[in-house]
């Protein structure tokens, strides 16, 4: 074949240029092979032909460090561990130093969307506070969260086992992706931060955490903390309106990460008593011993020190310094200021001066409330009207870290829509009978307090009906509007700075005392002398606003403006300087906690204070040592404020929706306290004293049968009998519905008021109350407990009483000219009786947990009940339509009952 010669010429070039690059790569085969990784302009520079034949090939740049190409553009935050981000992503530089330290990991919400619990400021996961621990393991970094409830002296056969026992949870798994520029590991910490590791989503049916949607709001890094905020975005169908957000296709909700490292400040926890309330951190160790249990249970609370330990009296080495934030509005600043700083006084007397200051945060702060750093009082603004103060707290000792106490703006504002209608749900609330009966087994890992970190405090819930109380009394009384303007002022002021010590005292570690409120009478409470000292001996209490009849009384505070005595007891117990060693400060302690027989110490608590508790002393929204005086109060206070309501709750010009909330708060100001008087009946008194303690009763004690009675009486007259409930006619067309119609807004299904409901609702509760299972089991024990010649109220008495007393009007109906209009039995009557005969029918037929012996009285009570109604029936009387065919309608009933097949257990 024939090839022209210049296609010749240059094949030949290149076979010679081939044989000199397969030369040279034959000399230098020993040497590293370029990067192959080199970016087009670093192959250019080195590709390049040289300009003149004798000059050197230039020198190729070193290729960059795979971290220059990795965090190329991130923003870069020094701090305790160097952090790396942009947009939705976060590296980490970890070195050997932040693999042996243990962090406290710390969650709240930083702005909320106004629903459920998803509120801004609050705090936020449930049980201990985590402590993380970051672990290398070959090519990736584990993140671990320690287990922290059991321990065991390290080196001991013990320790071997506990550690066979329990583990650790190895929460994330993060590849190394390369070396940092301070040639520590570099980990991508999205996984963790970018997720729904909060696990909000549980709390928003339908809603996923969005990844692409969700951004870094704010990077903080520090020496020895990071303060991380992602602006978390749930994403859904849409389906779902909700009234506070834009749309809810996209609902993002800010979440504040404070990471620190675990402080050894060689604190000294110091152990807790039964018989003062703190919360408690509580740890299992397998290394006590001990003939009863294992646990160690200590206080929650401040590392305070005295700086002068050898003073009586010495300002700390490190006071607790609270910030009043500056969303808080200068009118409430002062009422704040005292609330938090009243708490001196009782760590005065535990020998620290000036333990707590007050500072106000300046508008140009930039550091962030939810910072481990800074103690709050925060203002917010979610429409929920709530109060509360969480703490911080080291899951191994108990010490306080971090508090933060949180106020609505919606607390204030007590005359609320939800007042226009009366619910099961809402009375529930208000009686403490949130729990159903079948819970009550199961009731200790249902309750707020132990397992929420939120620790719950419901001072709000009623805060807002007792201020809407007060203010319907205020306006009342007063002779014109000015002066029910000045009251109402003060009112609110006096119940603000109260609201403030509570929380305070929860921040302080403390927690609720509701016999508090038993420390003085209802006479000494309004005694002038006492203006200005506690009314109640705790401020952990939820006591009701104060609020006396015109009639033979004079108005006292109306709420308690200073620490009690309870409350001086709890800080000494917590914070005062002991010495003497573990040996003489645990003979120091028992000795302070054996005053817990004084009558102003006596302490109860949340899980003492369901409606089902045996203890009639312990109740929310009570005030006075005597709940009778104070039920007959609020009932001459309803007769009192009601014809009124109307002429002076609603100026000209406004609607009458006031008028219809007044209404029901009064209503139900007065059901609440006479469900504090039916706890009486079946009650016990009960004591969290030692033995040994002075002045201490015993630790159960029957309430007196005489007073059992006397409620059961107050009972018959204030709350079954119609008499209570006849107010002024007119006032019913004036109870009028809010008529807007919009976001925000909600209003009754009727626009007329249901008063035969309202009413019913709150006599049903009270029956749930004396017929509940609970109760008559309790009586049942007391008949058998008791001896023989010792009066008690009986369950038979109990039964026979409540049916002789309901249907009362079977044995006294006289001849009389009765009609539709004028019934023989009123329908408020009607549908008590029909609701009462409901529920001994159950009793009968065994539907219910009560004992045996009360399902056969009930039986006995059926009988007889019918007996009288057929009686009457057959007898000459002249009845209304109304009232024969209830009667006729119960006797039949009641036939059904008698006449059932009872279906009884199999021996």
């Amino acid at each position: 074949m024939n090839f022209p010669s210049r296609l010749i010429l240059v094949w030949c070039a290149i076979f010679a240029g081939s044989a000199a690059a397969m030369g040279q790569d034959s000399k230098t085969k020993d040497k590293p092979k370029p990067s192959p990784s080199k970016t087009k302009d670093e192959v250019a520079a080195t590709s390049s032909p040289s300009s003149s034949a004798s000059a050197k090939p230039a020198a190729a740049p070193a290729p960059a460090a795979a971290h220059v190409r990795l965090l190329k553009d991130f923003k870069k935050v020094d701090g305790m561990i160097p952090l790396y981000y942009k947009g939705s992503q976060m590296y980490a530089e970890f070195s050997g130093s932040h693999y042996g330290p243990e962090y406290i990991i710390l969650m709240s919400i930083a702005k909320g969307i106004g629903q459920g619990d998803l509120l801004g400021g609050f705090s936020w996961g449930l049980g201990d506070d985590a402590v993380w621990k970051f672990r290398k393991v070959d090519k990736r970094v584990h993140v671990i969260r320690k287990n922290v409830r059991f321990k065991a002296t390290r080196g001991t056969p013990t320790a071997s086992a506990l550690a066979n026992a329990y583990t650790d949870s190895v929460l994330f798994s993060l590849p190394i992706s390369t070396k940092g520029p301070g040639g520590g590991d570099l980990v991508d910490l999205s996984q963790i931060f970018m997720s729904d590791f909060p696990q909000i989503a549980n709390y928003l049916p339908g809603f996923m955490f969005s990844p692409s949607k969700s951004t870094w709001a704010s990077v903080k890094g520090f020496k020895d903390n990071l303060q991380l905020q992602v602006a978390a975005t749930y994403s859904s169908s849409g389906r779902l309106s909700l009234d506070t957000v834009a749309d809810s296709r996209g609902v993002t909700i800010n979440v504040h990460y404070s990471i620190s490292k675990l402080p050894s400040t060689g604190y000294k926890p110091r152990m807790a008593d039964d018989r003062v309330g703190y919360f408690m951190t509580v740890v299992k160790d397998y290394s006590k011993k001990s003939d009863q249990d294992r646990f160690l249970r200590y206080v929650n609370r401040w590392n305070l020190e005295k700086a002068d330990s050898s003073a009586a009296i010495s300002p700390p080495k490190k006071p607790i310094i609270f910030w009043i934030e500056k969303t808080v509005p200068f009118r409430y600043r002062p009422a704040i200021r005292a609330g938090i700083s009243e708490w001196n006084k009782a760590f005065e007397k535990a020998g620290f001066a000036n333990a707590i200051e007050v500072r106000q945060q300046p508008d140009d702060a930039a550091w962030d409330p939810e910072d481990i750093n800074y103690n709050t009082f925060r203002w917010i603004t979610s429409s929920a009207g709530f109060a509360m103060g969480p703490s911080r707290v080291n899951p191994y000792t108990g010490e306080i870290l971090d508090a933060d106490i949180i106020f609505d703006a919606d607390f204030l504002a007590f005359w609320k829509d939800e007042f226009e209608t009366l619910t099961e749900s809402g009375i529930a609330k208000m009686t403490g009978a949130e729990l159903p009966e079948t819970a009550l087994l199961k009731r200790p890992n249902l309750l707020p307090m132990t397992n929420s970190k939120h620790r719950h405090c419901r001072l709000s819930d009623g805060m807002a009906r007792q201020f809407a109380f007060g203010a319907t009394a205020v306006r009342a009384f007063a002779m014109d509007k000015k002066e029910a303007a000045k009251m109402q002022e003060k009112m609110i002021l006096q119940g603000l700075k109260e609201v403030t010590m509570h929380e305070v005292g929860h921040t302080l570690g403390l927690r609720h005392n509701f016999k508090s409120s038993k420390m003085l009478t209802l006479k000494q409470v309004n005694d002038p002398k006492n203006a200005g000292k506690p009314l109640v001996a705790s401020v952990m209490d939820y006591a009701a606003t104060n609020i006396v009849p015109k009639k033979g009384w004079k108005q006292g505070d109306f709420y308690t403006t200073t620490l009690g005595p309870y409350d001086d007891w709890a800080i000494e117990y917590g914070y005062k300087s002991l010495s003497g060693g573990t040996t003489g400060e645990v003979k120091e302690l028992k000795k302070i906690a054996a005053r817990s027989g004084e009558p102003n110490l006596q302490y109860s608590t949340d899980e003492d204070s369901f409606v089902s508790d045996p203890d009639p002393d312990s109740n929310r929204w009570d005030l006075g040592d005597d709940s009778l005086e104070f039920a007959q109060l609020q009932s001459q206070l309803l007769k009192e404020l009601m014809p009124s309501i109307v002429e002076r709750l609603v100026d000209e010009g406004d609607n009458y929706s006031k008028a219809r909330r007044g209404f029901n708060v009064l209503l139900g100001q007065h059901g609440q306290a006479m469900s504090f008087v039916a706890r009486n009946v079946g009650g016990l008194k009960t004591s969290r004293s030692h033995k040994g303690d002075p002045k201490a009763p015993a630790p159960v004690e029957v309430i007196d049968a005489k007073k059992q009675r006397a409620s059961l009486a107050l009972l018959e007259k204030d709350v079954f009998s119609s008499t209570t409930y006849k107010f002024p006619n007119k006032i019913y067309g004036y109870l009028a519905t809010s008529r807007w119609s919009h976001w925000g807004t909600s209003f009754p299904g009727r626009k007329d008021f249901p008063i035969h409901q309202y009413i019913l609702m709150w006599q049903s509760q009270i029956l749930s109350q004396l017929m509940s299972s609970t109760t008559l089991e309790r009586i049942h024990d007391t008949e058998f407990k008791t001896p023989a010649e010792t009066d008690v109220l009986t369950t038979a008495e109990l039964i026979e009483r409540l049916t002789k007393s309901i249907f009362s009007e079977v044995g006294t109906i006289k001849e009389g000219q009765y009609t539709n209009r004028k019934p023989a039995i009123s329908s408020l009557r009607r549908n008590l009786q029909r609701t009462y005969l409901r529920r001994l029918s159950s009793l009968a037929m065994g539907r219910t947990f009560a004992p045996d012996d009360c399902q056969t009285i009930a039986f006995a009570e059926l009988g007889a009940l019918q007996g009288r109604i057929d009686s009457l029936l057959k007898g000459n009387l002249k009845l209304d339509s109304y009232t024969r065919a209830h009667l006729q309608e119960s006797s039949s009933r009641i036939g059904k009952v008698l006449d059932a097949r009872l279906e009884l257990p199999s021996p």
